[in-house]
């Protein structure tokens, strides 16, 4: 048969030999692999392949180029991936959980807080209806961020600035100074890939970094070994990084590298500074929250090209659209139409969000004057020093964010000392507003600017905010209890109408109406005409003789009327005595039942409770809480609930929540939408039972003192019946004698000692029998 070359057959070299298809002409063969068939079967048959060249080969030798550190990042990472599903997660239900949330992430690097500042504002920028919401979280973040605890100062002994300014040559080692100087850096961490040790002192470290490369030990890998920063040092022109091991803070670790190699290595690292106290103050500055997020609102509103590439890319198509399929071009259109409006979303929720971060004093007035003499193209006179007109000209664009800007900052910018200021920027803005250069749409924006200022900055249409599931519900509430009271008014409105109109045009009426059925039993009608009737039944008549008709059912004139006047009598033309032609007005209808509140279960009103306190938080509006109590109204023992589930709740709650507890429940017993005996059945089962409240809230007993004061302060309760309920507590003398003490603190602390001696005094030998004498007598002092 047809015999082909070994090194033409896939398998050549045997099972596993020497692989004749894997190598080509000009290579040396590989070496063959030891296992089954060695150099035999078929590829075998060419013999051997040629021994290997098996010369001396050199040491290995270490480069003039040391280890350096490499930089691990993916702490940023994880933390980004956190902050982002924190974000995606946020609305204004859960912003005070979510928020809370970020405080807590630890920001242990500049780079961090800038990812999160970013991550923020690309957040807020589209989602504009969210931008209030976004600045109260820049606000909480500048909280907890204000101390910028990731800066470390690092000592040197490099050599000081020069009087000039100019800082000194970056050292790669040999003797430093004898000078003390500083450095800050705002990201360093402990996570490095390899670190070299152990060692076991910082001696030993700082001796390691400075030997000769081969006296240093070679690095490691850090794997999941927990380091902790214990010290920073620049000696003899290296960065010295000194770390201990969280479990044994016996062992240290170290990283170093030459200040020259820092942004190799990508170790930030400041100018020097001659005293500690200038450079903290200095790192200070540089790293708070404000500072970056000032940084971050800069870098945004300067991208004036943000148009630039899409206008050139508009007029590009322009130009050749006629040439291109209509495929082509509807999708080059659409794809353009689409970044159009991504970046108008983008400049208009930047603009918003700057506004909004400004009204939290997040940004000065200054920074706002900035972006509107931007927007406006103004410019300060050099001499003069008045603001004049620039040479460029404002686009659509400015037009439109410059009004947005205004309708978000305007109520707060525009104050007294603005004055000046602001009658400059509307007297251009009313010049625009006559312009017939501009667009229609942009000459009404400015006159609708114009009337808003004019109005106050109180707009005419109210502006669509994002709201949470409460307050969604609470405006559906008032929306469905007006249309209730208009229900309720057009009932009032009818029932006038039909009383006015009975007493107005009464008789009058009933007369027509005689006149009517008249023609229509007797046949004759206008004109004194005659009419068969067609199955009419007789008239009725009383005792007189008068025919029966109306709606009242008295008497009434016979048929033979004149064509004008009343219906004669018995044919006579004699008008009938004005006694008998008077008519009563007919009964007035019965009036529409006003519609009743419903009654609620249990638990639907124990659910609204909550939720008014809820929205009294959110909003403490005293005519909605009137007007949700009066939604109760229909339920029995409504307010006795209400108290149960107040003073209970109030016993395990945050101090805000019980605040507003406590103030819901004084002011609706001033008001009248409680009663004293609302809080007898409920507030005396509290009291009996606080000692087993005090297992799962230790200060439960200080938290039903204040409630207590507040409610003997208002008279909702009196101090006599706090002793009757006190004294079941037999069984705890001590939370009694606390419960009372507490009741009295919280009284004379918040009303004065006066008052409470004017409430306590009455009740002297109650109290006394409760506490004894030496006890009472020095609380009331």
């Amino acid at each position: 048969g047809l015999m082909l070359p070994g090194c033409l057959l896939g398998g050549g070299g045997g099972g596993g030999g020497g692989g004749g298809g894997q190598w080509s002409r000009g290579q040396a063969p590989p070496k063959p692999k030891p296992g089954r068939g060695g150099g035999g079967g078929r590829g075998g048959r060419h013999g051997p392949p040629p021994e290997e060249y098996m010369g001396p080969v050199a040491p290995l030798v270490r480069s003039e180029n040391r280890w350096i550190p490499v930089k691990d990042t993916s702490g940023l990472v994880v933390t980004e991936k956190l902050v982002k599903g924190i974000l995606n997660k946020m609305t204004k239900e859960k912003f005070e959980r979510l928020s809370n949330q970020m405080c807590e992430i630890p920001i242990l690097s500049y780079d961090m807080l800038t990812m999160m500042i970013h991550n923020v504002y690309e957040k807020a920028i589209f989602e504009p209806y969210f931008g209030d919401m976004y600045a109260d979280l820049c606000v909480k973040l500048s909280q907890t961020a204000k101390s910028a605890k990731f800066v470390q100062i690092i000592e040197s002994d490099e050599e000081p600035p020069t009087e000039d300014g100019e800082a000194p040559p970056s050292g790669g080692g040999g003797e430093g100074s004898h000078n003390t100087v500083y450095r800050w850096s705002n990201d360093v961490d402990t996570n490095d890939a390899e670190v070299v040790g152990p060692f076991g002192s910082e001696d030993e470290c700082v001796s390691a970094a400075l030997a000769n490369e081969d006296d240093c030990p070679d690095p490691v890998k850090r794997g999941e070994m927990e380091l902790q920063l214990h010290s920073l040092k620049i000696k003899d022109g290296v960065f010295i990084k000194i770390m201990q091991v969280k479990d044994d803070p016996d062992k240290f670790y170290t990283v170093f590298f030459t200040v020259k190699k820092a942004k190799e290595v990508g170790q930030h690292m400041s100018e020097i500074f001659l005293s500690e106290r200038e450079c903290m103050s200095s790192a200070m500055k540089l790293n708070s929250f404000k500072r970056s997020l000032l940084n971050k609102c800069e870098d945004e509103f300067n991208k004036q090209d943000v148009y630039v590439e899409w206008k050139k890319e508009k007029k590009a198509h322009d130009q050749t659209k006629a040439s291109l399929k209509e495929s082509k071009r509807l999708e080059k259109e659409e794809d353009l139409e689409f970044r159009r409006m991504k970046i108008k979303k983008q400049t208009l929720g930047n603009i918003k969000f700057i506004g909004e971060l400004y009204k939290k004093e997040m940004l000065r007035e200054k920074i706002m004057r900035y972006c509107i003499h931007s927007l406006l193209k103004l410019k300060e006179d050099s001499e003069s020093g008045r603001l004049v007109n620039d040479d460029d000209e404002m686009d659509e664009e400015d037009h439109e964010a410059l009004c947005n800007l205004f309708i978000t900052i305007g109520k707060t910018i525009d104050h007294p000392n603005a004055r000046h200021y602001m009658e400059i920027y509307f007297a251009k803005m009313r010049a625009m507003s006559n312009d017939k250069k501009l667009s229609s749409r942009s000459r009404f924006a400015y006159k609708d600017l114009i009337e808003l200022r004019h109005n106050r900055w109180k707009s005419r249409r109210k502006q669509e905010t994002a709201k949470t599931l409460d307050e969604i519900r609470k405006d559906t509430e008032r929306e469905e209890r007006a249309q209730a009271q208009q229900s309720q008014q057009g009932y009032r409105n009818d029932r006038r109408d039909n009383r006015d109109r009975d007493s107005r045009g009464g008789r009058g009426m009933d007369r027509r109406d005689n006149r009517d059925d008249n023609r229509r039993s007797s046949g004759v009608g206008y004109g004194g005409g005659s009419r068969r009737s067609i199955n009419k039944p007789p008239p009725k008549t009383d005792a007189h003789g008068f025919t029966q008709v109306g709606r009242s059912g008295k008497s009434a004139h016979p048929s033979s009327p004149s064509p004008r006047g009343p219906p004669s009598i018995s044919g006579s033309t004699r008008r009938s005595p004005p006694r008998e032609r008077e008519r009563k007005p007919a009964p007035a209808p019965a009036a529409p039942a006003a519609p009743s509140v419903p009654a609620l279960s249990k638990e639907k009103l124990e659910l609204r409770v909550k939720n008014m306190k809820a929205e009294y938080m959110q909003d403490p509006d005293e005519k909605e809480l009137l007007l949700s109590m009066d939604e109760l109204s229909g339920t029995p023992d409504a307010g006795k609930t209400m108290v149960q589930v107040y003073g209970e709740g109030s016993l395990d709650c945050k101090d805000d929540e019980r605040k507003a507890i406590i103030k819901i429940m004084s002011l609706l017993f001033q008001k009248g939408k409680l009663t004293n005996a609302d809080f007898d059945v409920p507030l005396g089962e509290l009291i009996e039972f606080i000692d087993s409240f005090v297992i799962d809230a230790p200060k439960a007993i200080d938290y039903l003192g204040d409630i207590l004061a507040e409610l003997i302060h208002v008279k909702a309760i009196s101090v006599s019946w706090v002793c009757t309920q006190c004294a079941k507590l037999n069984h705890a003398p001590d939370v009694r004698e606390k419960l009372i003490i507490c009741t009295v603190d919280t009284l004379k602390k918040n009303q004065g000692v006066a008052e409470a001696r004017s409430h306590f005094g009455g009740s002297k030998a109650e109290l006394t029998k409760l506490l004894g004498s030496d006890k009472w007598s020095a609380e009331l002092a």
